[in-house]
């Protein structure tokens, strides 16, 4: 049997502060086999890994794409640390074999996480998502990144407004057309007949949000003509990664 790949939501997840270099690494030590974030450009083209589209400076909301990179790096988090950039994520843990994930709004901050990665040579080792919360149709955030770049790894996370999932909402013409290679479902709305139908189609199948054992083992368990499901994505990072070794040993 194939193995679930499991992906540390922002890092460790819920475990220390988010989306930080300490968070990374303990997901790293928990066993996880990538991590998931998301990522900002700033005004000079920075990425930066953070879920705020805006930072509070001297009591105001500013935009992350409105300040340059050291005025971000001026912004301490909870535990004093700065906001990483993708720079310093990939040097912190080039020993390590691990992939990447990235969240993004907007093709101008995939085309530059390709830019970056192409840098250090792990153009194979990302894959570049949208977020679950935009409603719009996959050529608007993936057809300028596809034409930069032919082969990156592209996810569609379905909106989170789609219950139940049909057919249209997995945009299957469009994943197609920009070879998509999977679909990301909060674990709300999957189940076995999504997955069926996704690997029907030919396509990855992710689960993301996952928090319970219940519900891990469950997705841990499913299985459909020998495979399981691709990865599943948990801010619980290290119950998940036990829980499968455990499931799925063999």
């Amino acid at each position: 049997m194939n193995r679930t790949f499991v992906w540390g939501h922002r890092g460790a997840g819920f475990k220390g502060i988010q989306n930080t270099i300490s968070s990374f690494q303990n997901a790293i030590d928990m066993g996880v086999d990538g991590i998931k974030t998301e990522a900002q450009i700033s005004k000079d083209r920075e990425i930066f890994l953070t879920f705020q589209q805006n930072l509070k400076i001297n009591g105001e909301n500013i935009p992350v794409k409105e300040l340059d990179s050291y005025k971000i790096k001026e912004f301490k988090l909870e535990n004093g640390e700065s906001i990483p950039t993708l720079p310093e994520l990939f040097n912190k843990f080039k020993k390590y074999k691990i992939r990447y994930n990235f969240d993004i709004r907007a093709p101008e901050v995939g085309i530059r996480i390709i830019e970056i990665t192409r840098d250090f040579d792990l153009i194979d080792k990302i894959e570049i998502a949208k977020t679950s919360i935009d409603p719009y149709p996959l050529p608007v955030i993936f057809s300028k990144i596809r034409e930069f770049d032919k082969n990156v790894s592209l996810i569609n996370s379905i909106f989170l407004k789609y219950s139940p999932i049909e057919e249209k909402h997995l945009e299957l013409e469009s994943m197609r057309k920009l070879k998509i290679h999977g679909i990301n479902v909060n674990y709300n709305f999957a189940n076995f007949e999504l997955f069926k139908k996704v690997v029907d189609k030919g396509f990855k199948f992710y689960v993301w949000g996952v928090l319970f054992n219940r519900s891990m083992e469950k997705f841990l368990k499913m299985n459909y003509q020998g495979k399981v499901i691709d990865a599943m994505m948990s801010n619980f990072p290290e119950r998940l990664v036990k829980l499968r070794n455990k499931i799925q040993n063999n």
